[in-house]
């Protein structure tokens, strides 16, 4: 069974996911509201993989705890759970360099999956990702600065359909369920770049 650290600063959310991975198979070594208390738990038990919210009460948010994880010896998967982030913040988190993103609120069935997927699958270093055509980086470069379809559409000269139809294709494409997801996987893969 895989072990799961779990770092949520609200509690009632976090228990909640603990019973449903424990129904799944899964060992929950601890819940964390904040940095400092994950770090003791790190240092006590070392999860299969982590699981951490961006924003935690406190000085310290999820990012810095998972850039503290890559920086260290430490060799473990983070997943963030993550609402709607600003462009700067996606950009920060893509950097921390986790497996994955779950963007609230998910569901029971996309929390074990993705914990499924990142805790039996040894990644493929070879794996080549398809990159998306010209059009398309244009369309994620535009979604990144927070421009919805209808002005994207506007400002390409395109129809707003023909821009939903882009992002839904890329979303199915790349295995995303939001913007979100898409714009972080586009920044991490370089595939766009944004303004500092």
């Amino acid at each position: 069974m895989k072990s799961v650290l779990i770092i949520e600063d609200e509690l009632l959310v976090a228990q909640n996911i603990e019973a449903i991975l424990e129904d799944n198979g899964f060992i929950v070594t601890g819940i964390a509201t904040e940095v400092t208390s994950a770090k003791n738990l790190i240092a006590h038990k070392r999860p299969d993989v982590i699981l951490c919210d961006i924003y935690l009460k406190g000085t310290e948010t999820g990012i810095d705890f998972a850039e503290y994880i890559l920086n260290s010896s430490l060799d473990i998967p983070i997943v963030f759970l993550t609402a709607f982030a600003d462009t700067h913040t996606i950009k920060r988190a893509s950097a921390a360099q986790p497996v994955a993103y779950l963007v609230k609120p998910f569901t029971d069935k996309q929390l074990v999956a993705t914990l499924q997927l990142v805790t039996t699958s040894e990644p493929d270093k070879n794996i080549v990702v398809p990159e998306p055509s010209p059009r398309e980086k244009e369309i994620l470069n535009w979604l990144a600065k927070g421009n919805t379809s209808k002005q994207i559409a506007q400002s390409l000269n395109l129809s707003e359909h023909t821009v939903q139809t882009h992002r839904k294709n890329l979303m199915n494409r790349y295995n995303t369920t939001s913007s979100t997801e898409l714009i972080a996987l586009a920044i991490k893969l370089k595939w766009i770049k944004l303004g500092v």
